[in-house]
């Protein structure tokens, strides 16, 4: 057990955490350089022995032991020395000294060194990286994911400091709730004249239905507010988020990550854990439930797939055990909201949605918008559901606000606010303006009206010209416009490179309000950077962060979890109809495009080792057909497929390693792995994050640009080499969802998706290369073996014996060869068996007649009689049989779609560009 105090804080060097999480011992000490002979001689008389079991002596706090203690630590890896004399620094103050929170912190941090320090960092990285723990810019929809950016020193307040500041947070959520029940009430600030009405009627975030909508018992359950410390030291709140404030997620998993890497020094620094408010958070939302009280369906509303909340959104669906649903996952009927699922209609009771108000139900609302729901007003009306926040909670983070909320304050409650916002000017205000416009070079301003859409706008930074065309728009439309104090932010100790440095700070806490009061989260989600204006922007906008612990001088409570009490009765049962129908989608293209990546692969791999080998490969007939069947797959041009075209076109050999990497072509292997990224991401809820992280590896893998040659190009071993990972990263895919599955529905969809594109592709393999005919069919043959991973198979049921029966039964007629046409028929027919059923008129549904006409086909079908060839030289039964299944399998995949899928998207083509 560690000791604190102050003689523990005296010696950094002596003991720490080390790589591989073992202390250093004692003696470790006696190597650590001390430069200064009376730090030296200070250090060999105060002794302190690391072991509780032994005697410790400690000598007297004093002026001594102080300076000695921060001599120590601003010699190490702390640069407090170059700090400037006017600002807030969180680890020490004015004088140099370690602030009390910070000591045992900075002494472990300081024993960990350089080296070690790097090596955390970069696992973080890593972790990051490999579990996909990405943004997307919200101000920037065009953008791509990157990566989630976490540095190992953790932002550390005190618990003291922490309470103090969670009551001043806890009174102001319970004012911005006040404040929301009267704007859309009786409006008393309003005829009181506390908040001008020009403030409501000009803010397009108003809407009269948010007047209209049924007062609900609560308007705000989770809200977040955005602090800045000044150069005082006090905190000031910079924003209010109330609509649906993101950076909860991330804040978890930065939690989750940090622990992971320095899991010795957070349970030592006694940090308070974040598991109580989230199960606070749960049960708050399960109580809501206005019906079916015992287990209620709690689901979460997220934008459609690419908004900037995708990934945060999933995290928490997961880790909580809501269902994350999309406003094409629901339905209302006769006044109530419906999850539209396989097996039905199911209802259900609470609503925690991360869309704008605006856009959370066309018909009443914004008409263009696919995020809500048609009708879920009218649900609200009627009590059928309780949304989390209200719909209409977006007022009261709006900016113009901001100024009126200490007189609001006096006015509900008789008291001064303790957690004021920023100085902050409305220009739709004359007295505001007039002060504004008398000190424009020192205030920022923002949008009045919107918390999102760039940052703020600093007058004194812009040319002349842009500075005149912003006082026009402000002279023209000042109420759009609000004016805010600079702060001079605090600075807090930050890991960048090899080194730490001070950054400037900011905080996003997170509050729950329940009928019993306000919970805070014991910590925030801290973003670190060296622009103030940057870091007013939303916490998906790209800086760097912090985990934010909060240390107590006593042992924090670890029991706390998200399981359900052991005295809870729960129902066993086995699941499956409640898979929403847009799931069962991305599932089903989930299996079609994995099964297709694999299939192009197996073609490209096969081609790939012919044209490398030492004969002449354009002698090769077996060559020749596999550069027909990429070509008629979308691999390379279609061109390639007919004969007269392919002297004008470029040469096989560069042609087809360029192409491993083309993402011009939309059905070629980049855009199809792109594809099964998105469907997995879709859906990585209901898959285990090793399938995540195997797709991801998957992708980066093939798509870097960075050639093992340093090449501009890849040539053709190293695209063996890629495409053959490539085949054993799908696999082990396919490995990982068959076992870790279970057998429910969506692990039917999934398995339709690749029993269907397989069937597809063998049919397309097999026409396009047995049916031709040709004078030496021996290798032609071997390639298919080859291709659809059979000849081991083959060789040990036939040894070296090539003949064109025994080939065609074993990939078209043999009901045991899992890569056989007949296997992918049969799974097919298991499987949609056990899809949910539509009662109809009496006889066979539509769908199975396709498969047991498919299924009659084959398995009446003889190898011996497919495998003769006409006058022609050509198998033309063979090609007959094929290419009427090849004619029935859209006419299925369509049968399902229109059937199970058709609820949430348009008819899709399997092209590799949207799904």
């Amino acid at each position: 057990m560690r000791r604190r105090g102050t003689a523990y804080a005296l010696y950094p060097v002596q003991i720490g955490i080390f790589p591989g999480g073992d202390d250093r011992s004692s003696a470790a000490r006696d190597t650590v350089p001390i430069d200064d002979p009376s730090l030296a001689a200070m250090m060999y008389r105060l002794e302190w022995l690391g072991n509780d079991s032994q005697a410790a002596t400690e000598p007297p706090p004093g002026p001594e032991t102080d300076r000695l203690n921060t001599t120590l630590q601003s010699n190490a890896l702390w640069n407090d020395t170059t700090l400037d004399a006017d600002g807030f620094y969180e680890r020490c103050d004015a004088e140099g000294a370690v602030r009390p929170h910070w000591a045992m912190v900075s002494e472990e941090i300081n024993s960990l060194g350089r080296q070690a320090l790097q090596e955390r960092s970069a696992a973080i990285e890593r972790f990051c990286r490999e579990n996909g723990v990405t943004f997307h810019a919200a101000e920037t929809p065009e953008e791509t994911n990157r990566p989630w950016q976490l540095s190992v020193v953790p932002f550390v307040i005190g618990a003291g400091e922490w309470s103090d500041l969670s009551a001043a947070l806890a009174g102001r959520t319970r004012l911005l709730e006040t404040v929301l029940a009267d704007l859309l009430g009786p409006q008393r600030l309003i005829r009181e004249g506390v908040v001008p009405g020009e403030l409501l009627w000009a803010n397009p975030s108003f809407k009269r239905t948010y007047h209209s909508l049924e007062k609900p018992q609560q308007h705000l359950h989770v809200t977040a507010t955005d602090l800045a410390r000044d150069a005082d030291g006090v905190w000031h709140v910079t924003g209010d988020r109330t609509r649906a404030p993101s950076g909860l997620g991330y804040l978890l998993e930065n939690r989750i990550i940090t622990s992971r890497v320095m899991p010795t020094l957070i349970r030592h620094s006694n940090t308070l854990r974040l598991a109580s408010f989230f199960e606070s958070l749960k049960e708050h939302l399960y109580s809501l439930a206005a019906s079916h009280r015992d287990n209620p369906r709690v689901v979460l509303l997220t934008p459609p797939s690419g908004s900037y909340r995708e990934f945060e959104d999933n995290y928490l669906a997961r880790y909580l055990g809501f269902t994350l649903v999309q406003g094409s996952d629901l339905a209302v009927r006769n006044g109530e909201l419906n999850l539209k699922t396989l097996g039905g209609l199911q209802p259900i009771q609470v609503l925690w949605r991360h869309v704008s108000d605006r856009r959370c139900d066309p018909l009443e609302l914004d008409p263009t918008t696919r995020e809500g729901v048609t009708g879920l007003l009218r649900c609200v009306r009627r009590r059928s559901v309780e949304v989390v926040n209200a719909i209409g909670s977006v007022l009261v983070q709006t900016p113009a606000l901001l100024p009126y909320l200490d007189q609001a304050h006096r006015f509900f409650f008789g008291d001064e606010l303790k957690l004021t916002s920023a100085k902050t000017y409305w220009c739709g205000d004359p007295d505001h303006r007039a002060y504004v416009m008398q000190h424009l070079d020192s205030l920022n301003f923002r949008n009045a009206f919107a918390v999102s859409g760039g940052s703020a706008i600093t007058l004194n930074q812009l040319s002349q010209n842009d500075r005149e065309a912003f006082l026009r728009r402000l002279h023209a439309k000042p109420s759009d416009y609000v004016a805010q104090q600079r702060l001079q932010f605090s600075k807090t100790p930050v890991w960048t490179g090899n080194q730490i440095e001070p950054q400037k700070a900011t905080l996003r806490s997170f509050q729950l309000l329940t009928p019993g009061g306000v919970t805070v989260l014991p910590g925030a989600l801290a973003r670190v950077g060296h622009d103030q204006l940057e870091l007013s922007r939303s916490p998906v906008s790209g800086q760097m962060t912090q985990d934010c612990w909060v240390t107590s001088d006593t042992p924090v409570d670890e029991t706390k979890t998200l399981l359900p009490d052991s005295e809870t009765v729960i129902k066993l049962r086995r699941g499956g109809d409640e898979l929403p129908s847009r799931v069962a989608e991305h599932l089903y293209w989930l299996g079609r495009y994995a099964e297709r990546a694999e299939a192009i692969s197996r073609v490209m791999r096969t081609t790939l080792a012919r044209i490398a080998g030492e004969e002449n490969w354009d002698t090769l007939t077996e060559v020749q057909r596999l550069v027909r069947t990429l070509a008629s797959m979308g691999q390379i041009e279609a061109s390639f497929a007919v004969e007269p075209f392919v002297a004008n076109l470029p040469h096989v050999e560069q042609t087809l390693p360029a192409s491993v990497l083309d993402r011009d072509q939309p059905r070629g292997l980049v855009r199809t792995l792109e594809s099964v990224m998105h469907n997995t991401i879709a859906v990585r809820g209901r898959l285990s994050s090793e399938a995540y992280r195997i797709v991801h590896r998957a992708t980066a893998e093939l798509t870097n640009s960075t050639t093992a040659s340093g090449a501009s190009s890849i040539g053709i071993g190293e695209a063996i080499e890629r495409v053959d990972r490539l085949i054993v990263d799908l696999l082990a895919l396919a490995g990982l969802t068959s076992e870790s599955l279970v057998r429910t529905h969506a692990w039917q969809f999934l398995e339709l998706g690749r029993r269907i594109e397989r069937a597809e592709h063998l049919c397309e393999l097999l026409v396009t290369t047995l049916c031709p005919a040709t004078e030496n069919g021996k290798p032609v043959c071997e390639a298919v073996l080859e291709v659809t991973d059979s000849i081991v198979t083959y060789r040990s049921r036939y040894k070296n014996l090539v003949r064109l029966a025994p080939v065609i039964d074993l990939l078209v007629t043999d009901e045991t060869n899992p890569r056989s046409l007949r296997f992918q028929l049969d799974h097919i027919a298991a499987l949609v068996e056990k899809l949910p059923t539509v009662e109809g008129p009496v006889g066979l549904d539509a769908i199975k007649r396709i498969v047991l006409d498919l299924q009659y086909r084959i398995t009446t079908a003889d190898p011996i009689q497919l495998s003769d060839t006409g006058d022609d030289g050509t198998l033309a039964q063979l090609q007959s049989v094929l290419e009427q299944v090849a004619e029935d399998l859209p006419r299925l995949a369509e049968g399902i779609n229109a059937r199970y899928l058709i609820h949430t998207e348009a008819r899709q083509i399997l092209t590799g560009t949207g799904r």
